[in-house]
Protein backbone atom coordinates (compact mmCIF):
# COMPACT_ATOMS: atom_id res chain seq x y z
CA UNK A 1 0.00 0.00 0.00
CA UNK A 2 1.28 3.45 -0.95
CA UNK A 3 1.85 5.91 1.81
CA UNK A 4 -0.09 9.17 1.42
CA UNK A 5 1.91 12.37 1.46
CA UNK A 6 1.14 14.62 4.38
CA UNK A 7 -0.76 17.71 3.33
CA UNK A 8 1.12 20.78 4.44
CA UNK A 9 -1.00 23.47 6.02
CA UNK A 10 -0.22 26.93 4.70
CA UNK A 11 -1.10 29.81 6.99
CA UNK A 12 0.18 32.86 5.13
CA UNK A 13 0.67 34.22 1.63
CA UNK A 14 4.42 34.26 2.25
CA UNK A 15 4.36 30.49 2.88
CA UNK A 16 2.23 30.01 -0.21
CA UNK A 17 4.66 31.98 -2.37
CA UNK A 18 7.62 29.96 -1.03
CA UNK A 19 5.81 26.67 -1.73
CA UNK A 20 4.88 27.79 -5.25
CA UNK A 21 8.46 28.87 -5.91
CA UNK A 22 9.89 25.61 -4.56
CA UNK A 23 7.51 23.69 -6.82
CA UNK A 24 8.57 25.96 -9.72
CA UNK A 25 5.00 27.11 -10.33
CA UNK A 26 4.98 30.43 -12.19
CA UNK A 27 2.61 33.22 -11.13
CA UNK A 28 0.70 32.73 -14.39
CA UNK A 29 0.32 28.98 -13.79
CA UNK A 30 -0.93 29.65 -10.26
CA UNK A 31 -3.45 32.19 -11.52
CA UNK A 32 -4.61 29.82 -14.27
CA UNK A 33 -5.26 27.16 -11.63
CA UNK A 34 -7.19 29.63 -9.47
CA UNK A 35 -9.30 30.68 -12.46
CA UNK A 36 -10.00 27.09 -13.39
CA UNK A 37 -10.70 25.68 -9.92
CA UNK A 38 -11.89 28.52 -7.71
CA UNK A 39 -13.40 31.07 -10.05
CA UNK A 40 -14.54 28.52 -12.61
CA UNK A 41 -14.05 30.98 -15.45
CA UNK A 42 -13.75 29.07 -18.71
CA UNK A 43 -10.66 29.79 -20.80
CA UNK A 44 -12.93 30.80 -23.66
CA UNK A 45 -14.50 33.52 -21.53
CA UNK A 46 -11.10 34.84 -20.46
CA UNK A 47 -10.04 35.01 -24.11
CA UNK A 48 -13.28 36.84 -25.00
CA UNK A 49 -12.82 39.37 -22.18
CA UNK A 50 -9.19 39.91 -23.16
CA UNK A 51 -10.20 40.60 -26.79
CA UNK A 52 -12.90 43.03 -25.65
CA UNK A 53 -10.37 44.81 -23.46
CA UNK A 54 -7.79 45.06 -26.25
CA UNK A 55 -10.45 46.39 -28.62
CA UNK A 56 -11.65 48.96 -26.11
CA UNK A 57 -8.11 50.19 -25.46
CA UNK A 58 -7.57 50.71 -29.21
CA UNK A 59 -10.85 52.65 -29.44
CA UNK A 60 -9.82 54.86 -26.50
CA UNK A 61 -6.43 55.50 -28.12
CA UNK A 62 -8.17 56.45 -31.39
CA UNK A 63 -10.43 58.81 -29.43
CA UNK A 64 -7.43 60.38 -27.69
CA UNK A 65 -5.58 60.81 -30.99
CA UNK A 66 -8.55 62.66 -32.51
CA UNK A 67 -9.30 64.77 -29.45
CA UNK A 68 -7.56 67.86 -30.82
CA UNK A 69 -9.61 67.73 -34.05
CA UNK A 70 -12.77 67.02 -32.09
CA UNK A 71 -12.30 70.03 -29.85
CA UNK A 72 -11.84 72.34 -32.87
CA UNK A 73 -15.25 71.39 -34.30
CA UNK A 74 -17.70 74.29 -33.67
CA UNK A 75 -20.69 71.93 -33.33
CA UNK A 76 -18.90 69.98 -30.64
CA UNK A 77 -17.84 73.16 -28.84
CA UNK A 78 -21.50 74.13 -28.68
CA UNK A 79 -22.46 70.70 -27.30
CA UNK A 80 -19.70 70.85 -24.68
CA UNK A 81 -21.26 74.03 -23.30
CA UNK A 82 -24.52 72.17 -22.67
CA UNK A 83 -22.71 69.26 -20.94
CA UNK A 84 -24.90 66.68 -22.69
CA UNK A 85 -22.77 63.50 -22.78
CA UNK A 86 -25.08 61.62 -25.18
CA UNK A 87 -25.05 64.40 -27.77
CA UNK A 88 -21.29 64.75 -27.41
CA UNK A 89 -20.71 61.04 -28.03
CA UNK A 90 -22.98 61.09 -31.10
CA UNK A 91 -21.17 64.15 -32.48
CA UNK A 92 -17.68 62.70 -32.15
CA UNK A 93 -18.59 59.39 -33.78
CA UNK A 94 -17.56 60.71 -37.23
CA UNK A 95 -14.01 61.25 -35.93
CA UNK A 96 -13.47 57.67 -34.81
CA UNK A 97 -12.44 54.87 -37.15
CA UNK A 98 -15.11 52.36 -38.08
CA UNK A 99 -15.45 49.32 -35.82
CA UNK A 100 -14.10 46.94 -38.46
CA UNK A 101 -11.03 49.15 -38.98
CA UNK A 102 -10.24 48.95 -35.27
CA UNK A 103 -10.79 45.18 -35.31
CA UNK A 104 -8.44 44.77 -38.30
CA UNK A 105 -5.81 46.83 -36.49
CA UNK A 106 -6.29 44.74 -33.33
CA UNK A 107 -6.04 41.35 -35.04
CA UNK A 108 -2.76 42.41 -36.68
CA UNK A 109 -1.09 43.39 -33.40
CA UNK A 110 1.66 41.08 -32.09
CA UNK A 111 -0.07 40.91 -28.67
CA UNK A 112 -3.29 39.61 -30.25
CA UNK A 113 -1.43 37.06 -32.37
CA UNK A 114 0.52 35.72 -29.37
CA UNK A 115 -2.63 35.45 -27.27
CA UNK A 116 -4.51 33.79 -30.11
CA UNK A 117 -1.86 31.04 -30.14
CA UNK A 118 -2.03 30.75 -26.35
CA UNK A 119 -5.81 30.41 -26.19
CA UNK A 120 -6.23 28.40 -29.40
CA UNK A 121 -3.49 25.80 -29.16
CA UNK A 122 -2.95 23.93 -32.39
CA UNK A 123 -5.29 26.19 -34.34
CA UNK A 124 -3.95 28.27 -37.23
CA UNK A 125 -5.14 31.86 -37.25
CA UNK A 126 -7.10 32.99 -40.29
CA UNK A 127 -7.04 36.79 -40.05
CA UNK A 128 -10.12 37.30 -42.22
CA UNK A 129 -12.20 34.82 -40.24
CA UNK A 130 -10.93 36.22 -36.93
CA UNK A 131 -11.89 39.77 -37.95
CA UNK A 132 -15.35 38.61 -39.03
CA UNK A 133 -15.91 36.55 -35.86
CA UNK A 134 -14.73 39.31 -33.53
CA UNK A 135 -16.92 41.86 -35.30
CA UNK A 136 -19.96 39.62 -34.78
CA UNK A 137 -19.00 38.93 -31.17
CA UNK A 138 -18.60 42.61 -30.26
CA UNK A 139 -22.07 43.59 -31.49
CA UNK A 140 -23.86 40.46 -30.27
CA UNK A 141 -26.50 41.47 -27.71
CA UNK A 142 -25.75 38.31 -25.67
CA UNK A 143 -22.30 39.75 -24.93
CA UNK A 144 -23.63 42.82 -23.08
CA UNK A 145 -22.85 41.32 -19.63
CA UNK A 146 -19.19 40.98 -20.66
CA UNK A 147 -18.93 44.70 -21.43
CA UNK A 148 -19.34 45.43 -17.74
CA UNK A 149 -17.24 48.31 -16.39
CA UNK A 150 -16.18 46.29 -13.34
CA UNK A 151 -15.01 43.31 -15.42
CA UNK A 152 -13.08 45.52 -17.83
CA UNK A 153 -11.58 47.42 -14.91
CA UNK A 154 -10.40 44.16 -13.31
CA UNK A 155 -8.74 43.11 -16.56
CA UNK A 156 -7.11 46.53 -16.89
CA UNK A 157 -5.77 46.42 -13.32
CA UNK A 158 -4.31 42.95 -13.83
CA UNK A 159 -2.75 43.80 -17.20
CA UNK A 160 -1.31 47.09 -15.95
CA UNK A 161 0.34 45.32 -12.99
CA UNK A 162 1.87 42.70 -15.29
CA UNK A 163 3.03 45.38 -17.74
CA UNK A 164 4.25 47.70 -14.96
CA UNK A 165 2.18 50.72 -15.97
CA UNK A 166 -0.52 52.91 -14.48
CA UNK A 167 -3.98 51.44 -15.11
CA UNK A 168 -6.72 53.22 -17.04
CA UNK A 169 -9.79 53.68 -14.88
CA UNK A 170 -12.99 52.40 -16.50
CA UNK A 171 -14.82 52.59 -13.18
CA UNK A 172 -16.05 56.18 -13.43
CA UNK A 173 -19.54 57.50 -14.04
CA UNK A 174 -19.31 58.30 -17.78
CA UNK A 175 -17.42 55.04 -18.42
CA UNK A 176 -20.57 52.97 -18.95
CA UNK A 177 -21.79 55.35 -21.63
CA UNK A 178 -18.33 55.61 -23.16
CA UNK A 179 -17.88 51.83 -23.29
CA UNK A 180 -21.30 51.41 -24.87
CA UNK A 181 -20.45 54.13 -27.38
CA UNK A 182 -17.00 52.80 -28.25
CA UNK A 183 -18.32 49.29 -28.63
Amino acid sequence: MEKKKDIVKINSYEQLVKKLQSAEVSPQEAWNLIEKVKLKIPTKTIWKLDRFHQYLVLRIIAFANERENIEKDPKIKKILKTSNVDDYLKAIKKYLPKRVTTIRELVKTPEYQVKFKKFNKGKKMDERAEIKNLEKLIVDSRQVPYWDVKLLNMIEETKSQVEGRKPMNFDTLPSEKLIKFLR
